[in-house]
């Protein structure tokens, strides 16, 4: 696999790898000489030249794997404008700041625009201290009014905005104390709810807006976007300076309030500057030629190979075959459970006896991940495979392949084998659309081959490359079965398993609210354990909660309602050339993962390499 890679390498994305060399040196990119003025590159300036940076003081990027060719929204820096990505994929390492990050390797809080958050006794109220002298890039002060706005705007915008739906359920409103003391109140007990949504960071891009900015427009309109007087502006060390689908590039604003009050010194990196990426190839190419620092992920055969022909290029763990740190998250296929045959656990059931997830792992990747049956990420895994749960897994033993099973749940949902060997019904062939994003790639070939084994006629269904309309397929139901990842249980349970909970379900045609949470699987029993787990903080030390995660998971089980597959550790790569400090396995300061809010800790701690 690696050598059918880098073979691709010299023909695919050589042109990809001249755009950018060019944009590098023709635009406001990076160069080896300073002082030099371009113009624009193509963005939108504010109307004035920007000055040239050193290579070996610009930090370059690309956004995550999911987001392939062109960069999108450059003129639109709505961040919570649906589809809008721009804070996922750069603006949390550069405009936007948070009230908290989190190290996930430790579970170590790092408080930021804020310094501490309080629950009262029945966990309906937070109080939130805000830090002193944190400013916007204008030189306004931040403060409670911010949070007030930013929040209750959230919660009125529903469902329309990024992230609304959890404010229109959760968020009572905001309380502002004094200028640096927020109350944020519940409508409902929610005592992991502020670490989830606003410290955690993780995927929880809720950050702040300047409310004497933002006042007055319409939150589901306003682009947030004219250079010439400063927007799109943030706390953030960075400031916009040009913006285009080719380039976006940030400068440090020396003025930086964390540098003038002595928080933290300003970050090495006098540039940021975020470029396109073709895919695993590409990055590959651009990794080898020194024209990137960080972003798209390799797999491991082509990570293999490209360290092979430049020895800066690290992962988290310096040795594999496991190179990546865990993510959070696991690969899953997902099922439309509000449709046929899908709604027929039987069908379900079968699927799962027919894969093999250790092939998976074998032939997609190297064996850089190991199979998983519960949506249970590593960082809480260890703690949370408690004997009751081995049990049940054991029970179930669902990571088998049992061809006598897949025949016997075949059977019972009414399916029989045709001429051709492959299951039908009522003289109808049962079609299996394994539909996938271009990241999850190297799932679909495997996964097909296994299913066609057991007589089910499985077609590779890949998304063409910079394609996203799987986001709003999945969203609105508009799918049969679907590779994708399945996020949250980075401390507890109740974080992944509330996702199967059917008020995330809604009929067809209609978005669910988290794109995660789209199996529209409907349990009445199940829906009562997690409403209940809901109110109560997740710890092995609360036997109610243990209980009813047990159950929970006997269910799932029970119900296959997805399949999980693997762990999600993808090979994160850091370019040691220009830039040192990176975080890894024998210096875990920080998650790796740049589409997470807490990469804005790593802006802030490498270093340049001479």
């Amino acid at each position: 696999m690696a050598l059918t890679r880098m073979r691709a390498l010299g023909h695919l994305v050589v042109v990809m790898a001249m755009l950018v060399i060019t944009a590098c040196q023709a635009g406001p990119g990076a160069t080896g000489d300073t002082g030099a003025a371009t113009d624009g590159g193509g963005g939108s300036t504010g109307g004035g030249a920007v000055a040239e940076v050193a290579r070996d003081r610009t930090l370059i990027i690309t956004p995550w794997s999911d987001r392939t060719g062109p960069l999108t929204n450059p003129e639109n820096w709505n961040i919570y404008q649906s589809g809008n990505q721009n804070q996922r994929q750069v603006g949390s390492k550069t405009i936007y700041e948070a009230l908290f990050y989190t190290n996930l390797n430790t579970g170590e809080l790092i408080p930021w625009q804020a310094e501490s958050y309080e629950y009262n006794e029945d966990f309906t109220d937070i109080t939130v201290k805000l830090r002193q002298g944190v400013e916007w890039a204008d030189g306004e002060p931040f403060g409670c009014n911010d949070v007030k706005y930013t929040l209750e705007m959230l919660r009125d915008n529903a469902p329309e905005l990024n992230y609304s739906f959890i404010y229109a359920e959760w968020l009572q409103d905001v309380e502002c104390v004094d200028d640096l003391t927020a109350i944020i109140h519940l409508t409902k007990p929610g005592p992991r709810w502020f670490l989830s949504n606003l410290a955690l960071g993780h995927e929880n891009h809720q950050v702040m807006l300047p409310a004497h900015i933002w006042e007055g427009q319409d939150p589901k309109e306003f682009a947030n976007y004219d250079l010439a007087s400063g927007a799109p502006i943030g706390t953030g060390a960075y400031k916009l300076v040009s913006s285009s689908a080719q380039q976006m590039v940030f400068d440090r604003r020396d003025d930086w309030w964390g540098a003038k009050v002595g928080f933290e010194d300003l970050p090495a990196p006098e540039r940021i500057i975020m470029i396109p990426v073709g895919g695993d190839e590409s990055m590959a190419q651009l990794l080898i030629a020194n024209d990137v620092d960080s972003g798209h992920p390799l797999l491991p055969g082509s990570f293999t190979a490209t360290t092979g022909r430049n020895d800066k290029i690290r992962s988290w763990n310096r040795e594999g075959p496991i190179w990546g740190a865990p993510d959070g998250c696991g690969y899953n296929l997902v099922f439309n459970n509000a449709k046929e045959p899908w709604s027929n656990r039987d069908v379900r059931l079968a699927i799962n006896y027919a894969i093999d997830r250790a092939e998976l792992s074998t032939l997609g990747y190297e064996n850089a991940n190991y199979p998983i049956v519960l949506p249970f990420s590593a960082y809480m895994s260890g703690r949370w495979m408690t004997p009751e749960i081995q049990a049940i897994v054991d029970k179930y033993d669902r990571n088998k392949t049992d061809p006598a099973l897949v025949d016997e749940h075949m059977t019972a949902a009414g399916y029989a084998k045709d001429d051709a060997g492959l299951w039908a019904k009522d003289g109808e062939t049962l079609k299996v659309p394994l539909r996938t994003p271009q990241w999850l790639a190297p799932l679909a070939p495997v996964m097909a081959a296994q299913l066609s084994r057991a007589g089910f006629d499985a077609i590779e269904m890949l998304e063409p490359e910079g394609s996203s309309a799987w986001t709003d397929d999945i969203a609105l139901g508009n799918f049969d079965t679907m590779f994708l990842v399945h996020c949250g249980s980075i401390t507890e349970p109740f974080e992944t398993l509330k996702d199967l909970h059917s008020k995330y379900g809604p009929p067809i045609g209609e978005k669910c609210p988290s794109i995660i949470a789209c199996t529209r699987y409907s349990n009445e029993e199940y829906d009562a354990l997690i409403d209940e787990m809901e109110a109560m903080p997740g710890s092995l030390d609360n036997a109610r909660y243990v209980e009813l995660t047990n159950q929970a998971v006997d269910i799932y089980l029970n119900d296959m309602p997805e399949l999980m597959l693997l762990e999600e550790l993808h090979v994160v790569v850091f370019n040691e050339t220009y830039w040192t400090n990176w975080p890894g396995d024998e210096d875990p300061y920080a998650a790796p993962y740049p589409p997470w809010e807490a990469w804005n800790v790593i802006v802030h701690t490498i270093q340049p390499a001479q």
